[in-house]
């Protein structure tokens, strides 16, 4: 929880410096162009570690979904090879299937490619994505 606070404090106080930046041109004769390119300071280690350790449960979710959907859905079809019940095998196929569909989609949700690019976008002043602040609430345990 203590994370949790540090981080959406971080994350409102970026964007309140964000939007106390004057948009006028600056004196001294520079354009407007040359002040929106102002080095922002980088991101700290602590929110780099908060991000990185999010995108990684979120990926170890995604393991676990896709290996536990895939042998639910083997049962199954075991279970329709040797003409076990509907009950059995339905439920099994259908389970399995969501929980491998789910698995795999979240892995591609939360890829290190994604990681970066939401690591380079916090760094340019944009918020975390709404699919990443949805897992926020994992991170703390």
């Amino acid at each position: 929880m203590k994370t949790f606070a540090l981080f959406l404090s971080l994350l409102l106080a970026a964007g309140h410096a964000g939007f106390a930046q004057a948009s006028t041109s600056p004196a001294g004769g520079q354009s407007a162009d040359a002040a929106r390119f102002v080095a922002r300071p980088p991101l700290s280690d602590s929110t780099q570690q908060l991000v990185h350790k999010l995108f990684k449960r979120a990926r170890l979710f995604g393991v676990i979904s896709a290996v536990s959907g895939g042998v639910l859905l083997s049962s199954g079809v075991m279970y329709d090879r040797r003409g076990e019940s509907f009950r059995d095998t339905g439920f099994s196929l259908v389970g399995g299937g969501a929980g491998l569909t789910i698995g795999i989609l979240n892995l591609g949700q939360f890829s290190r490619r994604r990681e970066r690019a939401v690591l380079a976008a916090l760094e340019r002043g944009q918020p975390l994505p709404a699919y990443a602040v949805r897992w926020l609430p994992l991170i703390g345990r």
